[in-house]
């Protein structure tokens, strides 16, 4: 029997599209939705939230001839959505729930899906039929909805798994952001998070959804002490165990078009009475919610979600839900995130683009086959070129994948009609021979058109033409390191002009000269909520944000725009800042030498700065930027003052005072031994600390006395020198007074060239950790002062031990001689001085003194 009743829609959201048209197909493949056919003559046109509407199909089709039906797109071959039918002979009336088929964790229920319920009847009863047609139901389908926020639903079934609930957390998320939605604790009437059990989820930095069970103990983030745990933890975290207390299964995970969803199962009534919560569903309870960012740079198993801030009812809240009501407040599609991830490419004048082709993964247009284009490492991304700049192609995806430039959004050769801009069935290539395409846009280009494999459909994607701009208004490009920004220039005699331009989307994009964002000028450029652009500029000095401070630097030719999600923001400044202080006055550039530049990228930034503005993607290296040869490169970052740092804590840690100390407590070893470690130490530190300096050289490429390192530097290297070559002149004892002077002069220098070294060997750490950005610095700093007390112990304990040794032995005539621990009659510098020594040879034996020394008092 046919099917000739009318389906009845309702619920519908859509988005707008070109040419939308009720469809349908024999199967659910890329190759049957291309070869499917138009059923009704009703068009899809604008935008629809919740509506409501009626379906007649042609003459002469009939709903069990139909066994894919979508809404799909003809203009773009996009499929907005699609539910699989089959033929239900003895269906019950609709129900609220909707079939199940053959989905793995979701059983099949009792009732025919709604979207294809027979209409009312005019009593307002339901029709009885013998027969209906019944669609899979999907993950993403849920019986029940609340709008938590503009951006943020949840929906949940229950009952899926007798004694569960299934939830869904949808909204408009980047990949460094999460949602979290639970129960307060039972009876609390304020603070509800505090003992609150949540669920966070999202999707993690790789693609991969995310949800795992988590306790509110305080409003701060996770300390992670396993001893004292506090903050928002894992349930596992707080009981101590690896697993076992996530009561969140995972279930499906998606993020299409900006749009986050996440469906996770959880049980009614929880074991764990300690952090979870139970549900009763008949009950009215309090429901807690947030949104926030994940901890940037997390080497931890779980995730550290941030504090959500404020306001309330946008980044945070609280409802009373009653999960057994039957609730419905989601109307419209979410609008997506202006932030989310996005893969944009643009051909810039001079640069090659790499076609290849691998698996699909998150195709921008579904259906598509299994292999798709790739351009410069990206899936199918939309390709940005501009009219008058020529574009090149380096075609290596294979002699089965022809590469061409056409009016056609499918591809293939089946469209008689289609126009070819460029390529075509000779247009393959594999990596080791690629197939060089060039291609000129102009101005008679249309601003959209498609790139596709010329024998296969839906291989590509997207071409966005537009007027010539960055590349035509710049001297030279580059692109920064790890290829996510580009920076343009153009230099003048007394100014220079800089365009930067994400390569991704972003809630603001900042560069900043130096080796690393701390102790450098930043320029960050970012779009309010009423979508006027701003770039500031800043001085950081710290991670958080305590440690960025505005400058008042003047910039000119101000630009700031944000395309598809994408910041492009552009300047010019004078190449020596026009002021008298400040902190921005030492931002000078010298456009003969090599500028340091690195980039960062977060979701969001204000006026009034918090750890939230804090970035999420950081260039890892910096790029060399050589503004008056119009070139660039990557730094390749070279431990050379790491070895020159190290070389110095040689000379001036263990040579210098290992000699020094040589000279004054080992001269009982015997009348030359002392002299020889002491003379053999000072020349090996003379040497190191030479060899140290041509290293420093090296790096930084010139001498420079521009902060405290340098100049102590500069000041111990003349006073070794002439420490080592007052020592080499060393006048003979017999020389009285000028011996004498010698003595005092040679003594009492090297000590404080000893502590002036300890000095600069501290400033050298600091300033390594200002420079380059060391990350242990603070741990450095410490080493050096513990290594110093250390010397300064063993040379005060010494020197106190033997003090007390002489006050418990009589002196003799000859003088204040040592008796127990003696370590030679030379050893005493002081004393040499005032009373010359004898000669052993002039002795007698009945006065010899016993020059052996112990380590113990006798």
């Amino acid at each position: 029997m046919k099917i000739a009743v009318v389906p009845h829609v309702s619920r519908f959201d859509m988005l707008p599209g070109i040419d939308v048209k009720w469809w349908s197909a024999v199967n659910d493949d890329v190759y049957s939705f291309l070869s499917g056919k138009t059923i009704s003559d009703a068009k899809l046109a604008g935008l629809y939230s919740n509506a409501t509407m009626e379906v007649t199909l042609l003459k002469g089709l009939a709903w069990e001839d139909i066994k894919v039906l979508s809404v799909w797109d003809s203009a773009t071959a996009s499929n907005f959505g699609h539910i699989i039918l089959q033929l239900n002979q003895s269906a019950p009336p609709p129900t609220s729930g909707g079939p199940v088929v053959e989905a793995p964790n979701f059983p099949p229920t009792l009732g025919p899906s709604p979207l294809l319920a027979p209409p009312p009847l005019d009593d307002g009863s339901s029709s009885p039929p013998t027969s209906s047609m019944m669609g899979n139901w999907e993950p993403t389908m849920f019986e029940n909805c609340v709008a938590l926020s503009p951006s943020f639903r949840v929906r949940w079934t229950l009952g899926v798994v007798p004694g569960t609930v299934d939830i869904g957390l949808e909204s408009a998320l980047t990949k460094t952001q999460y949602m979290a939605f639970g129960w307060a604790k039972p009876g609390i009437t304020e603070q509800y998070m505090i003992g609150a059990d949540v669920v966070v989820a999202g999707i993690d930095d790789k693609g991969f959804p995310l949800s795992e069970d988590y306790f509110m103990s305080s409003y701060s983030e996770c300390n992670w002490d396993k001893s004292k745990p506090a903050g928002v933890c894992p349930d596992s975290f707080f009981a101590g165990t690896t697993s076992g207390l996530n009561n969140s299964e995972m279930l499906h995970g998606q993020q299409i078009d900006g749009i986050t969803l996440v469906r996770y199962r959880r049980p009614l009534a929880s074991l764990d009475i300690n952090y979870d919560v139970s549900l009763n569903a008949s009950q009215e309870m309090v429901a807690v919610w947030a949104m926030g960012s994940l901890a940037p740079d997390s080497m931890r198993v779980h995730f550290t979600p941030q504090n959500h801030g404020l306001p309330q009812g946008v980044k945070y809240g609280y409802l009373n839900l009653t999960l057994g009501s039957s609730l419905d407040q989601c109307f419209g599609p979410l609008p997506a995130s202006n932030a989310s991830q996005g893969n944009i490419v643009v051909a810039d004048r001079g640069t090659s683009l790499v076609v290849t082709s691998d698996v699909a993964y998150e195709y921008p247009n579904p259906p598509n086959p299994r292999k798709v284009l790739y351009i410069n490492s990206k899936e199918a991304p939309i390709l940005r070129v501009e009219r008058g700049v020529p574009v090149t192609f380096l075609v290596q995806a294979g002699h089965d994948v022809s590469f061409y430039v056409t009016s056609n959004p499918i591809g293939g050769s089946g469209r008689s009609s289609s126009k070819i801009y460029a390529g075509g069935p000779d247009a393959h290539g594999v990596p080791t021979i690629p197939y060089t395409l060039k291609w000129l846009p102009d101005r008679r280009t249309p601003d959209k058109v498609y790139y596709q494999s010329y024998f296969q459909k839906k291989m590509g994607w997207m071409v966005q033409v537009v007027d010539g701009g960055l590349s035509d208004m710049y001297n030279t490009s580059h692109l920064l390191a790890d290829g996510q920004v580009t920076l343009f220039w153009t230099l003048t005699s007394t100014d220079v002009y800089f365009a930067v331009r994400g390569e991704r989307k972003s809630g603001y994009l900042a560069v900043a000269f130096g080796s690393g964002m701390l102790n450098s000028f930043a320029y960050v450029a970012w779009i309010d909520d009423k979508g006027n652009g701003h770039i500031g500029t800043y001085w950081i000095t710290d991670k958080d944000a305590s440690g960025i401070h505005p400058t008042a630097e003047e910039l000119f030719n101000k630009k700031c725009e944000r395309v598809d999600g994408v910041i492009t923001f552009e300047f010019s400044r004078p190449l020596k800042p026009d002021c008298q202080s400040g902190q921005e006055c030492k931002n000078v550039i010298d456009a003969t030498s090599a500028l340091k530049m690195v980039w960062a990228m977060g979701d969001e930034w204000s006026v009034n700065l918090t750890n939230g503005n804090i970035h999420t993607i950081v260039s890892t290296t910096p790029t060399l930027i050589y503004l008056a040869a119009g070139a660039a490169k990557v730094e390749e970052l070279q431990p050379v003052l790491e070895v020159h740092g190290f070389m110095m804590f040689f000379a001036w840690g263990l040579f210098f005072p290992g000699g020094a100390m040589a000279a004054r407590y080992f001269k009982h070893i015997n009348q030359d031994g002392w002299l020889r470690i002491h003379v053999y130490a000072q020349t090996s530190g003379v040497f190191v600390t030479f060899l140290g300096l041509l290293f420093a050289v090296a790096e930084v490429k010139r001498l420079e006395f521009d902060n405290v390192h340098t100049k102590l530097g500069f000041v111990c290297l003349l006073s070794v020198c002439l420490q080592a070559a007052t020592g080499f002149l060393r006048p003979p004892k017999d020389r009285g007074l000028l011996r004498t002077v010698w003595e005092y002069f040679h003594l009492f220098t090297g000590r404080t060239l000893l502590l002036l070294g300890f000095v600069t060997l501290f400033t050298g750490v600091t300033q390594l950790g200002s420079r380059d950005e060391f990350e242990h610095v603070r741990t450095l700093e410490w080493s050096i002062v513990a290594w110093v007390l250390a010397l300064a112990f063993t040379c005060g304990y010494i020197e106190m031990h033997d003090f007390w040794i002489r006050g418990q032995k009589s002196y003799t005539s000859s003088g204040s001689f040592r008796q127990g621990y003696t370590l030679g009659d030379d050893e005493d510098d002081s004393t040499e001085l005032i009373t010359p020594i004898q000669k052993e040879s002039d002795q007698g034996p009945q006065n010899q003194l016993e020059m052996r020394g112990t380590m113990v008092p006798p």
